[in-house]
């Protein structure tokens, strides 16, 4: 086993760029496990970082934090902003508090964990990777959702899964509404498999909830003259 060896660096009256300077030359110098105090809520922390690396964000952090990452782990302890994650190749991006509105938005792989709730278009065009949200999703959620699987222990605000192509979308709790060609499909053990597993590692025991289980009706897939109040819904 490769030997851990730790950096901290204080964000406390530094540009933002400098701190992510500071986080890849630390990588650069060999430390594999990187604590970043005082983030103070600003923005773009811990962007564009590849390889096996460990950052965490002791504190709140804003828009964008750990965006368009192809390997670290990124840990925040605190509530962050929009867009956390966004792009994100690979790894593993924790929040231990809420998020803003476009939480793993156009993520490619990886996993992103929310402890808390998220903000409206959680999973907004996912084309790949897990979102695990432990509390509650705004409206909108799975947005245009192209790959992927967004697993929701609490409530789902209107709109759910509105014009997704491809995808999985599971509920433990309510679902205000469903958008434009999301439909409930039946639980198989496969889902119920994927749920137990997915959410033990955070503690979460799936079968406490009843999980509803959300794919696309295809319907939107080809347009057709013949459904266009169904069309005039996804504009």
């Amino acid at each position: 086993m490769a030997e851990v060896t730790a950096a901290t660096i204080d964000a406390a009256g530094k540009e933002t760029r400098d701190v992510n300077r500071a986080i890849r030359q630390a990588a650069e110098e060999g430390a594999t496990e990187i604590h970043v105090r005082n983030p103070a809520g600003r923005h773009s922390f811990g962007v564009a970082l590849t390889g096996e690396l460990h950052v965490v964000l002791d504190g709140p952090t804003g828009w964008y934090t750990g965006g368009m990452n192809g390997g670290p782990t990124i840990v925040i302890h605190g509530n962050t902003g929009w867009a956390v994650g966004e792009c994100m190749m690979s790894g593993r991006l924790e929040v231990h508090g809420h998020a803003g509105s476009g939480t793993a938005a156009s993520i490619r792989g990886g996993l992103v964990y929310v402890e808390g709730d998220t903000g409206a278009r959680a999973g907004i065009s996912m084309k790949g990777g897990a979102l695990v949200v432990g509390g509650s999703v705004g409206y909108m959620s799975g947005f245009m959702m192209q790959a992927g699987t967004i697993v929701v222990c609490g409530d789902a605000a209107d709109g759910l899964g509105d014009s997704m192509y491809e995808g999985t979308i599971y509920v433990g709790g309510e679902i205000a509404s469903l958008g434009a060609d999301a439909e409930v499909k039946d639980l198989i053990d496969e889902d119920r498999t994927l749920l137990e597993t997915t959410l033990a590692e955070f503690g979460i025991d799936a079968s406490s909830r009843d999980f509803t289980k959300v794919r696309s009706g295809r319907r939107l897939w080809n347009f057709s003259a013949r459904e266009p109040e169904l069309w005039a819904s996804a504009l």
